[in-house]
């Protein structure tokens, strides 16, 4: 009997190490667990100014090109180069989050790690959520990377449930699209743009809607160079009322018949605003007017949300 009962305390002090490793993996909190249901704009906080995502390779002439948060898309070259699916909310409110991103990869975790651990600018920080992340005071970045995940931030890389509500109007723009994504309360900026074109209009838009879509297919656009690849973007200004943006179609309608004879020789890149704005009919849905650009290269196309921007 001693025997026996030896043999099963042999064998339960077996399994005692395994039950506690799976009991710590249960109880410790991952990313995957943290995120758990929740993907795209819900990765990120509510009370942004701009929400943009991104199919990072479909797009890589306009993010090369783009600058978001006081950062260009030429200064995270070998981030982009692992990533495909990119997510960001840049903020502008005094003392709070002046960006988040998140974003779906490939990334060399152990390396990074090593470089994290061994760098004196880095420590390790834990997060308000139990999650422990990496924070460099001198650089004002926060990173938590994983083989296929990063999270980034100038402050806890990690956003509480529910996340950012994505507008009703969007999800039909991003079928076919390789980048989307919204602006709250655009009209400064927009309406500085439109009068350095010497445009007599004011958009009173409190949103603007965007979705970009190429005019290659895949096969094409990859055996093309990235300034020969053309994309097209439709936005979507909303506006109070119905008869607003009624009123915003008739004015868009007349001042694209001036820009036509307008000469742009001497000032290229208003010509490129210029064909974004004007180049086709503008149309109403609703309380909303609807802009369809001509088609661009990535450089035009990254000027525009560059110039819309008042990061």
């Amino acid at each position: 009997m001693v025997n026996q009962n030896y043999q099963k305390l042999k064998i339960f002090s077996g399994f005692f190490p395994l039950f506690f490793l799976l009991f710590s993996c249960a109880s410790t909190p991952t990313t995957e667990k943290f995120y758990k249901g929740r993907s795209g704009f819900g990765l990120m906080a509510e009370g942004a100014s701009l929400y943009i995502t991104a199919d990072v390779q479909s797009v890589r002439p306009i993010v090369d090109a783009l600058v978001l948060g006081g950062l260009s898309g030429s200064e995270i070259k070998q981030f982009l180069d692992m990533t495909d699916i990119l997510t960001a909310a840049i903020f502008n409110s005094p003392g709070e989050r002046h960006f988040y991103a998140a974003a779906a990869g490939n990334f060399p975790s152990g390396r990074v790690g090593y470089f994290f651990s061994t760098n004196k600018d880095w420590e390790k920080k834990v997060s308000a959520s139990g999650l422990s992340y990496w924070h460099s005071a001198r650089s004002g970045l926060s990173a938590s990377i994983s083989a296929n995940k990063a999270y980034l931030s100038d402050r806890d890389p990690f956003v509480n449930a529910p996340g950012a509500r994505v507008p009703e109007a969007l999800p039909p723009m991003q079928k076919d699209s390789v980048l989307s994504g919204w602006m709250n309360n655009p009209s400064p900026a927009i309406n500085r743009l439109i009068a350095a074109l010497e445009v007599p209009i004011e958009i009173p838009a409190e949103l603007l809607l965007f979705a970009v879509y190429r005019e290659d297919d895949v096969k094409t656009a990859k055996s093309k160079k990235a300034e020969e690849q053309k994309y097209t973007a439709l936005l979507r200004f909303e506006t109070r009322a119905s008869a607003q943006a009624a009123g915003l179609v008739t004015i868009f309608t007349m001042a694209r018949m001036g820009i036509a004879l307008a000469d742009f020789s001497e000032r290229r890149e208003m010509e490129a605003l210029a064909k974004a704005f004007f180049s086709r009919n503008p149309r109403q849905d609703g309380n909303a007017l609807i802009i369809q650009t001509g088609t661009m290269n990535g450089k035009d196309l990254a000027l525009l949300f560059n110039a819309i921007s008042v990061y």
